[in-house]
């Protein structure tokens, strides 16, 4: 008794070391350093099986002994081979998600910081993050001495494009209507065209490179959590709207528990600025050790812009961004935009790119107006995909959302592309119906009109949505999904047409 209670002071006392236990989950000891091969395989043969090597965890204290997971409470199995472990191999996982992995041979040791415990000489059962993200568990086998990797892409899925062809762009108008040009007085121009135009022409193109991408829209709780403190417990500005808006955040984190889990399908988080968004990627860039994307910084500016690098945006976030003042009519921001440079050398998390974000809403469509087929289509083969609520039948306010994940997903499993909340991406050029502003927002909103000829508040008809959908600026009842490219080889700027050499 002497000896384990001797045992237990040591491994509480080591601040960040890697404990590891025996098959049964009983704590064995701990290192401060990294365990060599050598000594797994020793551990491995003194405790008569395979050894589990937590990583530590800020602020969560190790066990003498862990829980087993039962195996009726396991959800999804994975079985891996090892000759794909040679290669970046990614398993996707939902949040608090019980999964048991089996590799096809007996397992030395498991490396991870997950919650899991040794279920067999081969497998690993574990309970995933409840936050989305990417994990890692590392294993070790008898005849190799380093580890292999599986990465986990918690709400994730992982895209690996391989000269795929993709279609960007979006015909609003047919041939024959673009041939019906008018002409206009343009001032000291003269007469000009100015009849219909696609802004943004339909183009087949070739993609190679790898993504993950949210599965979902960015949730309530995800939010809450992760920004947790930058949700001030009173509101800076005097403009009403914005308190308004800053009290709902508020309310949300009231009604939450700091660290609880956050389940898979919670509701989906609007109201939110493109500041904010960039803010909450680079938190989930941090979290999981990776470069920030985005660089704020102050700015003289007249108007929001897109430059070579990144942006000039309105700021928009928790805390006014200084004393406003007052000129007897309404009060006024003394520098209301801020600066936003991109390092294109980050590995982190980030909004897409307007043409992104129509590759991933596509999901390998090259046909369609949207994912229920064009406008011919039902309201009820619509709201298979997009979860859509009759605004002039229910009048709810705006701030209320839907849990995502509901529906049926896209080609690339990816859901809620449209209804339940509008999401905002990024320009690389202006659009010609989006004036200046340096973002828009896909996708289409929640509530709308579901008969045609109604107009509520400039609420759109449910068949306006399509691919080719947006509105315009920034708005603070958007929400968003985030990205991330994996590698080099997954930049953007190596996306060629079809027909280029």
């Amino acid at each position: 008794m002497k000896c384990i209670l001797l045992l237990l002071t040591m491994c509480f006392a080591l601040a960040n070391a890697q404990f590891y236990y025996d098959k049964y989950g009983e704590c064995r000891g701990a290192y401060k350093d990294s365990l060599e091969y050598s000594k797994l395989v020793g551990l491995a043969e003194r405790f008569h099986g395979t050894i589990l090597v937590k990583t530590p965890v800020e602020g969560v204290k190790p066990r003498k002994n862990l829980e087993k997971i039962p195996e009726n409470k396991i959800q999804r199995i994975f079985n891996v081979s090892r000759d794909t472990l040679s290669k970046e191999n990614w398993l996707e996982v939902e949040k608090n998600e019980i999964v048991k992995i089996c590799v096809d041979g007996p397992v030395v040791a498991w490396e991870t910081s997950l919650n899991a415990t040794i279920s067999s000489d081969s497998c690993l059962a574990f309970q995933a993050p409840m936050l989305i993200g990417v994990e890692t568990v590392n294993v070790y086998f008898s005849e190799a001495d380093r580890s292999k990797k599986i990465n986990l892409a918690v709400g994730m899925k992982y895209l690996n494009f391989k000269n795929e062809k993709v279609l960007l762009g979006f015909n609003r108008y047919s041939e024959k209507e673009l041939q019906m040009q008018m002409v206009c007085n343009a001032g000291e121009y003269g007469a000009v065209p100015c009849g219909p135009q696609n802004e943004d022409p339909e183009r087949l193109v070739s993609v190679t490179g790898t993504y993950l991408v949210d599965k979902y829209p960015v949730t309530n709780c995800e939010f809450t959590q992760l920004m947790w403190d930058s949700i001030p417990e009173k509101a800076t500005y005097e403009y009403w709207d914005f308190q308004k808006h800053h009290k709902k955040w508020l309310s949300r984190k009231k009604r939450s528990i700091r660290n609880e889990n956050c389940i898979a399908h919670d509701t989906a988080a609007n109201m939110l600025s493109v500041q904010q968004a960039m803010k909450y990627a680079n938190a989930r860039s941090i979290k999981e050790g990776l470069k920030p994307y985005y660089h704020f910084s102050p700015i003289e500016a007249h108007s929001p812009a897109i430059l070579t690098n990144g942006y000039i945006i309105t700021y928009w976030d928790f805390k006014d961004y200084g004393t406003r003042f007052f000129d007897g009519d309404e009060y006024f921001y003394p520098n209301p935009y801020i600066k936003v440079t991109e390092d294109k050398t980050s590995d982190g998390y980030r909004l897409p790119y307007y043409d992104e974000w129509m590759m991933f809403a596509r999901g390998g469509d090259t046909k369609k107006k949207a994912p229920w087929g064009d406008v011919t289509a039902t309201f009820e083969e619509a709201t298979k995909y997009a979860k859509f609520s009759d605004f002039v039948k229910e009048q709810h306010e705006y701030e209320d959302t839907e849990p995502v994940g509901q529906l049926l997903p896209n080609g690339y499993g990816l859901y809620d592309i449209f209804g339940l909340v509008q999401e905002n991406v990024l320009l690389k050029k202006y659009l010609r119906y989006n004036f200046s502003n340096i973002s828009c927002m896909k996708g289409g909103g929640y509530r709308v009109v579901t008969a045609p000829n109604i107009s509520f508040n400039n609420i759109s008809y449910w068949k306006d949505f399509d691919y080719g959908h947006y509105k315009s600026g920034s708005s603070l009842l958007a929400g968003f999904r985030l990205i991330r490219n994996i590698g080099n080889n997954a930049k953007w700027s190596e996306i060629k047409t079809v027909n280029e050499k």
